[in-house]
């Protein structure tokens, strides 16, 4: 027979299992009685302490103390019924437990009410539980990789696998439906053709063989004939013999990837100092690995502005090569010679209906090329360079994210081509340079050994004479000796002045003894009187001390000025201001001539102006040339008063 004392036991015994405790509140005496799991979830000493309505309010979580009580309240005045409500608890050491809280109207023989009776559930654990299983699937709902889950009966037998599951991302990366597909086949979700299938189902495999987690990667094509895609696999083990799968399309990042190691790439080739056309060659290669199947081509301006010159097209037809080089630049010649023309991208979709593409239709048409987006290739200073081009053998309209690939691509050819013409300008320049120097070489050499060397021969047969003289002293007339004296002081006077004159050429000592603007003036005197033009000088300078170098560079550059003027200004007159302002000096030369055209203002090959605007550069300054409204050629100079510490002279 089963006693009272066993039943105790049992139900004592299943509350400690289940963590229920039970409880009865007497409203007559105020006793509430508890269960020893009850005062063991409240983390008490089993019948350790007496309990009143008021103690067990006080265990409870300040923020539930008005719910428990209204919930109580409820209860009683329906004065029958269950009721059920859950709530949380502060223990002694101040963890926090939530409790399930279920209990019935308690009635006396008359059907009053004399109190209530229940359970309490500690479901702390569980509704921790429940939360991060919210949590996972949140995750799995709205995270962007794709999560799967494969059922493998066999890890020999690829027929056993199955889909049990999936997250709406990976319909997404599989660009399918997928939820008739559940609990179907493997062959059926993903065909053998699919390039994906053999990669995936080799992982499922393997996973669902040796309990380890593998991972790969795949590429397999989007749409026929267009960029590829490349997805990244991870398959790891699941409770059940199952196996999931993580699936990530990586393709803009792989492809962000590969672009910037093939960028770095042909920056070192640039580095490298490699022919303009094999760095071209390089560009259009990279771009078209990036996003095939687009054909690259690349243009240049040519140097009268109004011409596109072939750069490099490796993929592109020869013939067709040779049949756009040399053709015009303006609106409605094509997407690259609008493209230069507007200084704007041109996207030409479809080249039949293009009236862009009137002109060269039928050519475009000869050589299969339907769809053409050209982007123009500035320099740094916004001047044209020439044009970046995509073709496409199919009609297609860009994307953003093609957009944004030519207009990279075109920055990368223009880094290119001016790279490679400065480093013709330097080279042009230097050439220039020793060019220069060695006129002035052989100017000094030839004025020396003609005007010098002249004069001291003649002096040298005078001395040889006065000394044939000198020693018939006594037959030889005092004023003839006086006489040939004379002479050779004479000479002598001549030979001083050139010796002034060809020193005062490489560097007037007017520069360094009286200042700036004495030497301005004295350089302007004198091409007056060498071309006959005459040269006019204003200025609030004054006889200040200016900085040695910076005054020697003010100098040449009026020097190099003048010289320009003489040479290609047919000008009838020239004004000079050389200006303080503030902390900056400025000098402006001004002719009346035919004027500068913007094309020579701007051009590398202007080496004159190259070798001003350089030195100008070199003090932190800055020059502009232009055409003057009325006509003629202004240059303005403008240097900061500081010298720049270690500049060259």
């Amino acid at each position: 027979m089963i006693t009272h004392d066993t039943l105790e036991r049992q139900l004592a015994t299943a509350q400690q299992i289940t963590h229920i405790g039970s409880w009865e509140w007497d409203m007559r005496t105020n006793a509430v009685v508890w269960s020893d799991e009850l005062y063991r979830i409240y983390g008490l000493e089993p019948q350790s302490c007496t309990i009143t309505f008021e103690s067990f309010l006080a265990r409870v979580h300040p923020e539930d103390r008005d719910t428990t009580v209204r919930e109580v309240r409820a209860a009683l005045d329906r004065g029958c019924g269950s009721f059920e409500y859950p709530e949380r608890i502060i223990r002694p050491d101040g963890s926090i437990r939530e409790l399930e809280t279920k209990g019935e109207v308690a009635l006396d023989e008359a059907g009053k009410v004399v109190g209530l009776i229940g359970t309490c559930r500690d479901v702390t654990e569980l509704r921790k539980r429940d939360t991060m299983l919210q949590l996972y699937a949140d995750i799995v709902s709205n995270i962007q990789i794709g999560l799967s889950v494969w059922s493998v009966e066999n890890s020999d037998d690829p027929s056993t696998i199955t889909l049990v599951s999936f997250n709406s991302p990976t319909e997404r990366i599989a660009r399918a439906p997928l939820s008739k597909l559940v609990g179907k086949s493997f062959s059926q979700i993903l065909p053998e053709a699919s390039p994906a299938a053999p990669h995936l189902r080799s992982l499922l495999l393997q996973v669902a063989r040796d309990r380890k987690a593998h991972e790969g990667v795949v590429m397999g094509s989007r749409d026929p004939g267009l960029q590829n895609r490349t997805l990244s696999m991870k398959a790891f083990p699941l409770h059940g013999g199952c196996v999931g799968v993580a699936l990530e399309d990586i393709t803009e990042t792989t492809r962000a990837r590969r672009l910037r190691e093939a960028e770095q790439g042909i920056f070192e080739i640039i580095a490298q100092g490699a022919p303009l056309h094999d760095v071209l060659v390089a560009v259009t290669r990279a771009i078209e690995e990036h996003s095939p199947p687009m054909i690259a081509s690349v243009q240049l301006l040519d140097e009268d502005g109004a011409h596109l010159r072939h750069g490099a097209a490796p993929n592109l037809p020869e013939a067709y090569n040779r049949a756009v080089d040399g053709l015009a630049i303006g609106e409605g010649q094509g997407s690259c010679g609008t493209a230069m023309f507007r200084r704007r991208p041109v996207f030409v979709d479809d080249i039949e209906t293009d009236p862009l593409w009137e002109k060269y239709r039928a050519i475009a048409r000869e050589y299969g090329l339907r769809g053409c987006w050209s982007a123009p290739v500035l320099a740094s200073d916004g001047r044209v360079l020439g044009s970046f081009a995509l073709y496409y053998r199919e009609s297609r309209r860009p994307t953003p994210e093609d957009e944004a690939l030519i207009t990279r691509a075109a920055r990368i050819t223009g880094i290119a081509i001016e790279r490679h013409q400065l480093f013709e300008q330097l080279r042009a320049l230097s050439a220039h340079v020793e060019a220069v120097r060695e006129e002035e070489r052989t100017g000094i050499a030839r004025e020396i050994h003609d005007e010098l060397g002249q004069s001291l021969t003649a002096l040298k047969m005078d001395l040889a004479r006065l000394g044939r003289r000198a020693t018939e002293a006594d037959r030889v007339a005092s004023a003839l000796v006086t006489e040939q004296i004379a002479a050779m002081s004479k000479d002598i006077d001549g030979i001083i002045g050139e010796i002034r004159r060809i020193s005062a050429e490489l560097r007037p000592g007017v520069l360094d003894n009286l200042g700036l603007l004495a030497a301005i003036e004295w350089q302007a005197r004198e091409f007056e009187r060498r071309t006959g033009t005459p040269c006019t000088v204003k200025s609030n300078v004054e006889e200040e001390q200016l900085d040695a170098h910076l005054s020697t560079t003010v100098f040449r550059i009026f020097q190099e000025a003048l010289t320009n003027v003489a040479r290609h200004a047919e000008a009838s007159r020239v004004e000079v201001e050389l200006v303080r302002r503030d902390s900056w000096i400025e000098l402006v030369v001004r002719d009346n001539g035919r004027g500068i055209s913007p094309e020579t203002a701007t051009s590398p090959r202007s080496l004159g102006l190259l070798g001003i605007r350089e030195r100008a550069r070199n003090l932190k300054g800055t020059v502009a040339v232009g055409r003057e409204a009325t006509g003629g050629t202004s240059l303005a100079l403008r240097l900061p008063l500081e010298a720049s510490e270690g500049a060259g002279p």
